[in-house]
């Protein structure tokens, strides 16, 4: 009875020291910064209390994006969210990967690019060529920003598109300390260099580089966007920065025809089917939305 009681009071004062513990803390902070904190300081940074996004909802609602990590972050990674609407799978001929990908305008985009890395396979990607050493190379789809054109956008643009906490690279936190180290705009195409640190689950951080390749299809207000990279340490050295320009410089638009699909998941061959092999079928698999694609333009 009398640890007890002990234990309860501890827990007591240590509720009672939270909001103190995260008042005396600048806002907002990095998750560098809480992973990197005493215990006692860094539960007061995550508790509801230590979020102040102005709203009143005391971060209930809205968290700072680098903390906002669902659930199935803390067990293992979580899908990212890549703009990715495709009407049927991704193919890969020899070192050419191609993709048909529903974009905004009413058009299905046929888009390709080569890489002498593999095709990834299975529920977590969308159109990615990588390496069990992490290099890789993939697809993301995102709307411009009204009236502007790749040749108009700042470059932080690219850095604030690819390394979201939503992104390939964001599945532990937002990736920190983004850079734009070149960029090159030629034959229509958009090309920027970006460094930039990502996390691990255990809060490691890890730098990377990489090669944003972007190109946007005639008739629609989206950017097809490749990103080609690596870990800085293999980028000189394993050659990897070669293999990632070859890739983006490579990106290309192959076609385009009319649609009635949206680019919203429902669109998407893949939605409500199951993730595992190819003779796993479940209740949930849904019809082939690719058949409502309308025939090329005359």
């Amino acid at each position: 009875p009398g640890s007890a009681g002990a234990f309860r009071s501890t827990s007591m004062a240590l509720l009672l020291l939270l909001p103190l513990a995260a008042s005396l803390v600048p806002q907002p902070m990095r998750r560098r910064a809480v992973l990197s904190a005493p215990p006692l300081v860094a539960a007061g940074l995550l508790s509801p209390l230590a979020f102040g996004c102005g709203c009143g909802c005391g971060g209930l609602i809205h968290p700072p994006s680098a903390l906002a990590i669902s659930a199935t972050t803390m067990t293992g990674k979580t899908r990212p969210d890549l703009g990715v609407v495709l009407v049927d799978s991704v193919t890969q001929q020899g070192q050419t990967l191609s993709a048909d990908l529903v974009v905004a305008g009413g058009l299905i985009c046929s888009v390709a690019f080569d890489s002498k890395w593999k095709l990834a396979e299975g529920g977590y990607y969308d159109v990615e060529a990588n390496t069990r050493d992490g290099e890789a190379a993939f697809l993301q789809r995102v709307a411009l920003p009204k009236g502007s054109t790749l040749d108009s956008l700042p470059a932080k643009w690219f850095t604030s598109a690819v390394l979201g906490v939503d992104g390939r690279y964001g599945a532990y936190g937002a990736p920190v300390d983004g850079k734009v180290i070149a960029d090159v705009t030629s034959s229509g195409k958009r090309l920027v260099d970006i460094s930039f640190t990502s996390l691990s689950p255990g809060g490691a951080e890890s730098s990377r580089k990489a090669v944003v390749s972007a190109v946007q299809p005639a008739g629609s207000t989206d950017a097809l966007l490749l990103v080609a990279g690596a870990s800085a340490a293999r980028w000189k050295k394993s050659g990897a920065e070669a293999d990632a320009r070859a890739a983006a410089q490579s990106l290309r638009v192959v076609g385009t025809r009319k649609t009635a699909l949206a680019p919203e998941a429902p669109s998407d061959y893949r939605f409500g089917k199951t993730t595992g092999p190819s003779s796993m079928k479940s209740r949930n698999d849904g019809p082939d939305y690719s058949k409502y694609a309308a025939d090329d333009a005359d």
